[in-house]
């Protein structure tokens, strides 16, 4: 794709966002200028929502987009923001680069178990949770999810997207997996951001006690068809969210009301299901306004 196509797709998507619909070249301005600076320095710091910061490289793209954006994955975000009080505890899994326990934990209090596999990306983890001094409200697990322990190869070359290959795969890396059960360890989340790029019925399957827990109201989670590498489909997993009392919603973020769906997402990756839709409801109503590129929500 040649630049000026790249710049046009860009702008699309910034019209179409939340955050940067009213000013998108304000966004095309900080995506255009990010990218000129990678040119001169490797790593940069970004100041992001409330005092919240993060290291960002042009190959960080679970963070970068919050660059443009101000929140990228804004409707799973401000929801989960919303959603969740000072000492709840958030389980992430796939964490990435900390979006998401980042947030929550530096915004709203929370307490965060972040778990991610691939080496090099816990290490920028970690950098990120010391440069906002969340190591006291943060957990991490250098580690893996599977249905059962042991030990697993993970791609090192697709970035936001590595997942579990064969060991034969070049770019790859031996990692230790756990259940999520012992990781959790009975210390039970109110919410679980889940997104192990295709991997997520064998996550669930080493989650019997979290998914049976009352305590246990939200997941979060990926459903894009990357499960058929694994041999499974996107309903396998639908399926075991609903057998445990879990409805997939949308959720209007302006009048801070959940809606129904009959079906995941099939137009966006995440879907948020909820368990105790009442609980859930009072929640979002209760909480106060956050601010966001100036804007309160």
């Amino acid at each position: 794709m040649n630049i000026h196509k790249k710049i046009m797709l860009r702008l699309k998507q910034f019209k179409g966002h939340p955050l940067t619909k009213d000013k998108p070249y304000g966004a095309l301005w900080r995506y255009i200028s990010f990218n000129l600076m990678n040119r001169l320095i490797e790593e940069q710091t970004v100041y992001w929502v409330g005092d919240l910061k993060f290291y960002a490289r042009k190959s960080d793209a679970g963070l970068v987009g919050n660059i443009y954006y101000g929140v990228y994955e804004f409707e799973e975000s401000i929801f989960l923001l919303h959603f969740l009080q000072e000492g709840d505890v958030f389980l992430d899994v796939g964490a990435n680069l900390g979006h998401y326990s980042l947030l929550l934990s530096g915004i709203k209090k929370c307490r965060s178990i972040a778990v991610e596999p691939v080496p090099a990306t816990y290490n920028q983890l970690v950098r990120n949770i010391e440069l906002n001094k969340l190591e006291g409200l943060i957990q991490l697990h250098n580690m893996g999810v599977a249905e059962k322990a042991g030990r697993l190869n993970f791609s090192t070359d697709r970035n936001t997207m590595d997942r579990i290959v064969a060991d034969t795969y070049k770019n790859s890396v031996q990692v230790s997996v756990s259940t999520i059960d012992t990781i959790v360890n009975h210390n039970f989340p109110l919410a679980l951001k889940i997104d192990v790029e295709g991997y997520e019925y064998f996550a669930l399957q080493g989650a019997a006690n979290l998914l049976e827990s009352p305590d246990m109201k939200v997941v979060v989670i990926e459903l894009n068809g990357s499960g058929k590498k694994y041999g499974i489909e996107d309903e396998k997993v639908f399926k075991i969210l609903l057998n445990k009392g879990f409805k997939p919603v949308e959720y209007d973020f302006k009048q801070r009301r959940l809606i129904e769906l009959k079906n995941f997402n099939t137009h966006k990756f995440n879907t948020v299901f909820v368990r105790d839709f009442e609980f859930v409801a009072k929640r979002v109503l209760k909480s106060e306004k956050i601010k966001i590129r100036n804007k309160k929500f």
